[in-house]
């Protein structure tokens, strides 16, 4: 296990710290694509909540680990390294879920980086970090992006990227990331079956929340689990 795990932080560090082009996503386009354009319509448009920022800046963060973690995926199953992880004795379920777990600590320190930077400057305030929110966060992205490489492993002869991009952006619009889910209305309460719907609303305040989203929450983190364990079982047939 210490082998695979070196293994993984290798390739990972060398995927992230040492590429130039993620510290430049990380540090310069985001600011100047992202942040900056918000805060400037924010002097001319009300935009429903203050805590816009921090909700994007943690979904890029959350979307970064999506796209690496299936490139990532869609090298290693392209390359037959999935062969070579069984010959260690090692299952590829375990071995992606801590390339995933190293994957998300490392976007989750750079990303923390640029929020510090963000509080020095006075652009984000701390208590616009709800840390009660922050780890069902990280749960449900970590439970999600397993869910998305065993279906990657179940499916590794079709090509997936296209459909996958196009629920990204979907999702974006529809989990509360920019504006609360009430927003569309009361049928919109279905939407919490989203993994990230609750954890996001939790981080932008929502009030307006009953014992049913936490149960929609639950449900679709256990109707993830099964169909991960379910998808590599088959995969690995």
């Amino acid at each position: 296990m210490d082998k695979m795990i070196g293994a993984v932080k290798l390739l990972l560090t060398k995927k992230i710290l040492l590429d130039k082009q993620n510290i430049i996503q990380t540090f310069v386009r985001i600011p100047f694509s992202l942040i900056f354009p918000i805060l400037f319509l924010g002097h001319f448009l009300h935009l429903g909540q203050n805590n816009i920022i921090v909700s994007m800046i943690i979904w890029t963060c959350c979307t970064t680990v999506f796209f690496d973690s299936y490139l990532i995926t869609d090298y290693e199953l392209k390359n037959n390294y999935v062969t070579y992880i069984k010959l260690t004795g090692h299952s590829y379920y375990s071995f992606r879920m801590v390339s995933n777990c190293l994957l998300f600590a490392i976007n989750t320190i750079l990303y923390s980086i640029l929020i510090v930077v963000l509080i020095i400057i006075k652009i984000v305030r701390m208590n616009q970090l709800s840390f009660n929110s922050l780890l069902p966060i990280a749960f449900s992205v970590f439970i999600s992006v397993n869910f998305v490489n065993s279906l990657q492993v179940r499916f590794k002869e079709k090509q997936m990227f296209n459909i996958f991009n196009s629920i990204i952006d979907i999702l974006f619009i529809v989990s509360g990331v920019m504006f609360p889910i009430h927003y569309l209305g009361q049928r919109a309460i279905i939407l919490y079956l989203i993994p990230t719907a609750l954890p996001f609303a939790l981080l932008n305040g929502e009030s307006m929340i009953s014992w049913t989203e936490p149960i929609l929450f639950l449900l679709s983190i256990s109707v993830m689990l099964y169909g991960t364990s379910k998808n590599f079982k088959v995969g690995n047939e």
